[in-house]
C-alpha cells in the first residue's frame, strides 16, 4: 500500500492505493513526521477502555463538578470527532456506522428536516399543514426541495436557515458527548461545511442575496465557538456517478427525487461538490483537520479506510502547527471551560436569537408567525416539555422529577414552542382530540 505522505501547510497530495479492488485513496493532508498516536480499531486489539461516562443529560456540568470530575481522564486515543461528507447516494452512512463501530465511537446521522418536524414523541408536523391558509407557513423539507427549489416564497431560504442551526447544535451535542465520556462521535456533515449549499443554491437563484449575507452575517460571528473535527473523510465520485446513483435509489427509497430540477441539474452538482466542497472547503479545512478522500463511484473497501485511519498522526504536533489546533486546549481547566460551554449550551443557542431583520425570506409576517405558533403548540407532545405531558402517557408532574427536567430539555422539539395562546377555538380542539384519542382513533390528533 502506497504511504500517507504529509506536508505542514495542509495541500492535498493526490496519492492512489496501488491494491486491486482496494478503495482509491485521493489525498490525506497535514502529517508531521513525529511519534504516532494513532487511532485504535477493534480489529488492532489496541483498542483503549474508558472510564465510566459522567452524566451529563441529568447532571449538566459546572465549576463545581470541575473541582472533582476531571475532563481529560476520560479521553483515549479515539475520543475524536470525525465528519464524512460528499455527494448524496455514496453511502456516507453505512461508511460513518461502520468507522464508528469499529472505533467504539459514536454514530450520529447527518440532520434532516424529519429531526426538525418530527418531535420526541414521533409526531409530524408537516401532517398539520392542511390547517395552514398561508402558504410560506407550511413545511418545507429535502423532498420539496427535490421538486422545487423556489417553492413557497423563500422555502429554500428557510429551510437551508433551519438546516444550519439546528446542525450547529447538533454539533455542539456531539461535542459535549465526547468532552463528558470521552468516546469519539462519527457523523456527515458538520456546520463547518454548510455554506457550499447557501453560495450554490444562491448562484442558482434559487434563494434570495439578504439570505446569504444573513447565513454569512451569522456564521461569521458564531462559528469560532466550534471545534473543527480532527478527521475529514471525503467519499467522492464523478457527478455523472452521482446523478446515476440519484436516479437508481429514486426508483426505489426516494422516489421524490426523480426527475428531480435540482440532482438532474449537472451545473448546479459540479459547482457544489466539485467546487465548493473539493476545491475550496477541503483544500481550506486541511489546514486544521486531516482529510481522507476516496473515489467512492463503485463503493469501496471500509476496512482500507480504517487501516488509512490508524495510520494518521492525530495528536503529536508542534504548538504552533495550525493542525488540531483548536483540540490544544493545553490544561485541565482549559478543557473543563469547553465542557461546561458544551454542555449547558443554552448561551450557543441563544446566540441565534440575533436582532438582524434584513433577510425578509426568513421572517414571516404577524398573520404568518401567529397562525404557526398556534399550529405547533397543537401537535401531541408539544404542550408541555418532553416527559411531561400526561396525554401522552407520560408521569404525573408530582412524580416526575429529581434530574429530568434537565433530560426532558435535551429532547424537546428543536423549534421554539409558545404554548400560551388559548381561546375558544382551541379549547374546542382540545376537548375534541380528547373524545377521539378516547374512542381509539389512530389520527385522533388530526382536526
Amino acid at each position: 500500500m502506497a504511504a500517507v505522505i504529509a506536508s505542514k501547510s495542509g495541500a492535498l497530495s493526490l496519492l492512489t492505493k496501488g491494491v486491486s479492488g482496494s478503495s482509491k485513496l485521493l489525498a490525506a493532508a497535514a502529517l508531521n513526521k513525529v511519534p504516532s498516536a494513532n487511532m485504535n480499531s477493534k480489529t488492532s486489539g489496541n483498542l483503549e477502555p474508558r472510564l465510566p461516562p459522567w452524566n451529563y443529560k441529568k447532571w449538566g456540568f459546572e465549576y463545581m463538578h470541575s473541582l472533582f470530575d476531571g475532563t481529560t481522564k476520560r479521553f483515549n486515543d479515539n475520543s475524536k470527532m470525525v465528519v464524512v461528507e460528499g455527494p448524496p447516494a455514496l453511502g456516507k452512512t453505512e461508511v460513518a456506522k461502520a468507522i464508528a463501530d469499529e472505533f467504539d465511537m459514536q454514530f450520529v446521522p447527518g440532520f434532516s428536516m424529519d429531526d426538525y418536524y418530527i418531535n420526541s414523541y414521533g409526531y409530524d408536523l408537516r401532517e398539520l399543514d392542511y390547517k395552514l391558509e398561508h402558504e410560506r407557513c407550511k413545511s418545507y423539507d429535502e423532498k420539496k426541495f427535490s421538486q422545487d427549489p423556489t417553492g413557497q416564497d423563500g422555502g429554500l431560504d428557510r429551510m437551508l436557515y433551519q438546516v444550519f442551526m439546528c446542525k450547529y447544535m447538533e454539533y455542539v451535542k456531539n461535542l459535549r458527548h465526547i468532552f463528558n465520556t470521552g468516546q469519539g462521535v462519527v457523523t456527515e456533515r458538520s456546520p463547518h461545511s454548510d455554506w457550499i449549499y447557501f453560495d450554490a443554491a444562491y448562484r442558482q437563484g434559487w434563494i434570495d442575496r439578504e439570505t446569504r449575507q444573513h447565513y454569512w452575517k451569522t456564521r461569521n460571528m458564531y462559528i469560532d465557538q466550534l471545534l473543527r473535527p480532527n478527521l475529514i473523510i471525503h467519499l467522492d465520485a464523478p457527478i455523472d456517478v452521482v446523478q446515476s446513483k440519484i436516479r437508481t435509489r429514486s426508483k426505489t427509497t426516494h422516489p421524490w427525487e426523480a426527475n428531480s430540477p435540482v440532482w438532474e441539474n449537472t451545473d448546479y452538482l459540479e459547482h457544489i461538490y466539485s467546487q465548493l466542497l473539493k476545491k475550496q472547503y477541503l483544500r481550506d479545512a486541511a489546514e486544521y483537520s486531516l482529510v481522507l478522500s476516496y473515489d467512492w463511484s463503485e463503493g469501496g473497501d471500509v476496512e482500507v479506510v480504517v487501516e488509512d485511519i490508524e495510520r494518521l498522526n492525530l495528536d503529536y504536533h508542534d504548538k504552533y502547527d495550525k493542525q488540531q489546533k483548536d483540540w490544544r486546549l493545553h490544561t485541565e481547566d482549559g478543557f473543563a471551560s469547553k465542557r461546561q460551554q458544551y454542555t449547558n449550551y443554552s448561551k450557543l443557542r441563544n446566540q441565534f436569537s440575533d436582532p438582524f431583520w434584513t433577510a425578509d425570506k426568513l421572517i414571516f409576517s404577524s398573520a404568518e408567525g401567529m397562525e404557526l405558533e398556534k399550529l405547533k403548540a397543537t401537535l401531541p407532545g408539544n404542550e408541555y416539555q418532553y416527559g411531561y405531558n400526561t396525554v401522552l402517557g407520560d408521569p404525573e408532574p408530582f412524580f416526575n422529577w429529581g434530574g429530568k427536567v434537565n433530560e426532558g430539555y435535551d429532547k424537546d422539539t428543536v423549534y421554539n414552542v409558545e404554548n400560551i395562546h388559548n381561546d375558544v377555538n382551541i379549547q374546542f380542539e382540545t376537548r375534541l382530540k380528547t373524545s377521539r384519542k378516547a374512542a381509539g382513533l389512530a389520527d385522533w390528533w388530526k382536526v
